[in-house]
């Protein structure tokens, strides 16, 4: 199996990347093949909204690195998302990453694939990552991609400060292992 990890932090080393390299890393253990995409690094352009990925031959008018990074989702089985709170909201680069899913609502691309959502902030209520979370639900759901675990990290602002909470690093390890079960059920159901 394959895990992709798409950090959409800007900040290098910080809390989002350390509870997604977690995760990548506990998965690597169970046997997963891992990969992190650092989408601050990747040249993804604004949805322009001209439904071109509609029309009969699919493609995406915009020339940037979206095309790799939709074979990468194609190919990988579990994506875990990653992207601090910003003004209520995900960063700038995850938004735009996010937007370009438009493409693939009438498709069935991802049925069958599941995410882990990491949501770290500065804030201690969770209902300042309801904005957040509801968008991730909701994305995933028109794409046909299960939102299968949820990490909101409370409380984290400074870089490695998620590293001080184990119960949150161990919340990142747990998540592989509902994967991997969840992903044992669906085999045997196919089977």
């Amino acid at each position: 199996m394959k895990m992709i990890g798409f950090c959409g932090s800007p900040r290098r080393k910080g809390n989002t990347e350390i509870l997604m390299q977690t995760i990548l890393d506990e998965a690597e253990s169970n046997g997963f093949d891992t990969e992190m995409v650092y989408l601050a690094d990747a040249d993804i352009g604004f949805c322009k909204a001209c439904d071109a990925c509609h029309l009969p031959s699919g493609k995406c008018i915009i020339d940037d690195d979206m095309e790799s990074l939709v074979q990468k989702m194609k190919e990988s089985d579990v994506w875990v998302l990653g992207t601090p709170v910003y003004w209520w909201g995900p960063t700038a680069q995850m938004k735009v990453f996010i937007d370009r899913w438009y493409g693939f609502y009438s498709e069935e691309l991802f049925k069958n694939k599941k995410a882990i959502l990491v949501v770290p902030m500065e804030d201690s209520e969770e209902k300042t990552a309801s904005h957040v979370v509801g968008m991730f639900q909701d994305s995933c759901d028109y794409v046909g991609l299960e939102l299968a675990d949820i990490i909101v990290a409370k409380g984290v602002r400074n870089k490695g400060d998620v590293k001080e909470k184990p119960e949150l690093m161990k919340q990142a390890k747990d998540s592989v292992s509902k994967i991997t079960a969840q992903a044992k059920t669906t085999m045997k159901t196919k089977n």
